[in-house]
């Protein structure tokens, strides 16, 4: 089993890479653009980008879901790993709170990274 998180607002995926706070570091960087945190014990991984999926009931009580490309870092805890000591360290350390896939507030992170995302594109192409 595995757990989705996003910060609550956006950090950079290059300085997560030089990360150590609090006893937390990196432990293995891939090619792929992510990594893996440890507190010397457990282990939490870390995507620069990710594809999410947001899942909603409509008013007349169907179902949709929508696949979102998200240019964000996004954590995945798996397994019995106890991530409380390695999410104090990020947040602390990042001034945020991380939003798990099952908060209330996770779709209205992600939908507002998205605008944000898209709106920083559009001000790209017209300047």
């Amino acid at each position: 089993m595995s757990i989705d998180f996003v910060p609550n607002k956006s950090i950079s995926f290059a300085e997560l890479k030089t990360f150590n706070h609090r006893a937390v570091k990196v432990d293995t960087i891939y090619d792929d653009d992510s990594l893996i945190l440890t507190d010397g014990k457990n282990y939490l991984w870390a995507y620069s980008t990710a594809e999410i999926e947001i899942y909603r009931t409509e008013k007349d009580g169907s179902e949709s879901v929508s696949h979102n490309h998200y240019d964000g870092v996004m954590f995945k805890l798996c397994g019995a790993n106890d991530h409380v000591r390695i999410f104090d360290a990020i947040e602390n350390y990042f001034d945020i709170w991380m939003v798990s896939e099952y908060d209330e507030e996770y779709e209205s992170v992600i939908l507002s990274h998205l605008l944000n995302t898209d709106r920083d594109k559009k001000y790209k192409q017209i300047s």
